[in-house]
C-alpha cells in the first residue's frame, strides 16, 4: 500500500456525556482515567491483570447511560467491562452476545472500536478490525441485531483508539528488496543435508517440483555456525562446526538458479549461553542460577533426573545483538540473497515466571522514545532495526502461527512493529500447532486450508502489506497425522498450500527438519494454475 506514512500519534477523545467522570486516555497497554483537568491521572491497574499482558488494548469507551461503566476492546481476548469507573473489570463472555466473533479456545476476533449505543442502553457496537464489519449486539437478547451502519457509526465515534504505535511504510529501498524476495517457493535443509555428497540430490528435488528457493542453516537452533566464519568472536564462543564448505553451497544454489535464504537462530543459543560462564544467558530468580528449560527424565536404574533441553541469552544484550547481526552481515558478503532471523522471540516454554532479564535496564531498547507496552518487543524491534541499518539484502523473520493471526505482544514477537525493519514474515501456521478447539469445527484438512488462507491474510492486513507474507508449511507429520495415508498427507500438503496462495501469500516454504519431504511425492500443487500462481 504506496503512500503509507510513519505515524506516531494519541487519539484522546472524551465519550458521549463522559466529562464529569473525567477523560479516557489510552495506549496499547494501559488505560488512564484523567480527572480535573489532568491534574489527576489514575491509571486502571486492575485492567491488564483481566486482559492478560500478551494482548493489546485497541480501544475504549464510556456508557452515555452511566458515568461509571466502560468498555474496552482487545486485539484477541475480546471485550471487557467496568460498572465502578475502572476499578475493577470483567469479561463480556460469548453469552453477551459475542459468540460471534469468539474463535474457540479462548480466543476472539480482534476489535478496533468498542462503544455503547447513545439510543438504547442495552445495545453495544463492535468495529471488526479484520473486515471492517459493523456489528450491533443487543444484551437482552445476547445475540447480533440488524441495525443501520450509520447509527453504528455516530455511536462509536465516541471511542478511544489506541493509536501511539507506529506503522511500517514503503520506500524505494524496500520496494527494491521486496522485489527480490517476491514470490520464493523454498523448502528447508538443515547444515548436515548440505555437504558434497548430499546437496546434488537436493538440487535434483528443487528442479523437479519447481522450487525457486532453499532455506540453509547457516547458525542452527544450538547456536552451532555451520560454516568456517572468518570472524574472530564465534571462535572464542566456540560455537564454530563447519558442517559444511559455505562457498561451495553458495555457488551450488547459484548454479541451480535458485535464491539462497540463510538461517539465523537468534536468541536461543547453548554456545552463547555458556560462553564467558553464562555472563549472557537468561538468568533464574529461583535458583539463582542460568536459566533453562529442562526436562525430567528416568534412566534405566528407575532413578528420575532433570536434563536441560533449551539455552536462551539474554534478547536486551547489545552484545547478544551484535553477534548475530555480524554473523548476517559475512553471509551477506559472501553471496547469500536473504538473511532469515529464527527465534527471535523469548521462549515459550519452561518456568518462565522465574526469568530475570539482566540486560533489561540498561538496554538502549527501552531508550528510543517508542513504547510498546511490553519490554520484550522494545527489545525484539530494536535488534530488527540495528539488523536493518546493516543489512542491505531482504531480512525475513520467522513468527509463531498465533503472532502471524493477531497483533500481540507474546514472546516479544509483534508483527506490526517487526515489519518496520523486515521485507519478510514468516508464520508457522502448523495445523498440528493450533488447538483443535480453535476454528476446528470442520473436517481437519479443510481446516488446516483455513488456517493457512486465513492467517496469510490477516498477517497481510495487520502490516498493511509494507511486507511480504511467505508462510512455513507443515511438511511433516505428528500425532495423529502419523495414520494419514499417502492420499490424505497428500491432500494435507497441497490444501496448506492453496490456501497461503488463495489469501495472497508470496509463495512459501516447506518445514520438515529431517530434510525427507516424502509428503511431496506426488507434487505440490493440485493443478498447473496453482504451481503458476507464485512463480
Amino acid at each position: 500500500m504506496k503512500g503509507i506514512t510513519l505515524v506516531f500519534f494519541c487519539v484522546f477523545s472524551v465519550a458521549l456525556g463522559a466529562a464529569p467522570a473525567g477523560l479516557l486516555e489510552l495506549t496499547s497497554s494501559e488505560l488512564r482515567l484523567v480527572q480535573n483537568g489532568f491534574d489527576e491521572v489514575r491509571v486502571a491497574r486492575s485492567l491488564r491483570e483481566a486482559t492478560g499482558s500478551n494482548t493489546y488494548l485497541t480501544s475504549a469507551a464510556r456508557s452515555p447511560w452511566d458515568q461509571q461503566r466502560l468498555l474496552v476492546s482487545t486485539t484477541f481476548h475480546g471485550i471487557f467491562e467496568s460498572e465502578d469507573d475502572g476499578e475493577t473489570w470483567n469479561a463480556l463472555g460469548r453469552g453477551n452476545g459475542l459468540r460471534t466473533i469468539y474463535k474457540g479456545n479462548g480466543f476472539y476476533d480482534d476489535i478496533a472500536r468498542v462503544a455503547y449505543d447513545a439510543s438504547d442502553r442495552n445495545i453495544l457496537w463492535l468495529h471488526r478490525a479484520q473486515s471492517g464489519d459493523l456489528v450491533a449486539i443487543d444484551r437482552r437478547r445476547g445475540a447480533v441485531v440488524n441495525l443501520p451502519s450509520s447509527r453504528g457509526e455516530r455511536a462509536l465515534e465516541a471511542a478511544v483508539i489506541a493509536g501511539d504505535q507506529p506503522l511500517a511504510r514503503l520506500y524505494p529501498a524496500r520496494e527494491e528488496r521486496m522485489a527480490r524476495a517476491a514470490d520464493k517457493v523454498s523448502f528447508f535443509l538443515a547444515p548436515w543435508h548440505v555437504g558434497p555428497d548430499s546437496l546434488p540430490g537436493h538440487m535434483e528435488f528443487a528442479r523437479e517440483q519447481g522450487f525457486n528457493a532453499v532455506v540453509i542453516d547457516f547458525k542452527d537452533d544450538n547456536g552451532r555456525i555451520a560454516y568456517e566464519t572468518s570472524l574472530e568472536l564465534p571462535r572464542q564462543v566456540g560455537a564454530v562446526r563447519r558442517f559444511f564448505d559455505a562457498q561451495r553451497v553458495i555457488r551450488t544454489v547459484h548454479e541451480n538458479d535458485l535464491y539462497l535464504i540463510a538461517r539465523i537462530v537468534v536468541f536461543k543459543d547453548e554456545q552463547l549461553y555458556r560462553y564467558q560462564n553464562n555472563r549472557y544467558a537468561l538468568w533464574d530468580s529461583r535458583r539463582n542460577a542460568p536459566w533453562g528449560v529442562f526436562r525430567q527424565e528416568t534412566t534405566d536404574d528407575g532413578e528420575t533426573r532433570s536434563r536441560q533441553v533449551e539455552y536462551w541469552v539474554d534478547p536486551f544484550s547489545e552484545f547478544v545483538w551484535d553477534y548475530n547481526i555480524a554473523i548476517a552481515r559475512e553471509l551477506q558478503e559472501m553471496g547469500v540473497d536473504e538473511i532469515q532471523f529464527d527465534y527471535i522471540r523469548t521462549p515459550a516454554d519452561g518456568r518462565r515466571q522465574d526469568i530475570v532479564y539482566r540486560y533489561k535496564e540498561d538496554s538502549p531498547a527501552l531508550n528510543r522514545g517508542i513504547d510498546y507496552g511490553d519490554p520484550r518487543v522494545q527489545a525484539l524491534t530494536e535488534f530488527a532495526r540495528r539488523a536493518r541499518e546493516q543489512i542491505s539484502i531482504p531480512i525475513s523473520i520467522d513468527v509463531f502461527g498465533f503472532n502471524g493471526w493477531y497483533r500481540m505482544s507474546y514472546l516479544g514477537q509483534d508483527i506490526a512493529a517487526l515489519a518496520q525493519y523486515v521485507d519478510v514474515i514468516s508464520p508457522m501456521l502448523y495445523p498440528s500447532h493450533f488447538p483443535r478447539a480453535f476454528m476446528g469445527d470442520m473436517p481437519y484438512l479443510e481446516w488446516a486450508e483455513y488456517l493457512y488462507e486465513e492467517g496469510t491474510a490477516r498477517g497481510r492486513r495487520i502490516t498493511g502489506d509494507t511486507v511480504l507474507i511467505r508462510p512455513y508449511i507443515q511438511s511433516f507429520l505428528i500425532g495423529g497425522e502419523l495414520r494419514f495415508d499417502e492420499d490424505t498427507y497428500t491432500e494435507y500438503l497441497k490444501r496448506q498450500i492453496r490456501g497461503s496462495l488463495a489469501a495472497g501469500a508470496s509463495g512459501f516454504t516447506l518445514w520438515n527438519f529431517s530434510g525427507r519431504y516424502y509428503m511431496v511425492s506426488r507434487g505440490l500443487w493440485f493443478d498447473d494454475d496453482e504451481r503458476s500462481a507464485p512463480r
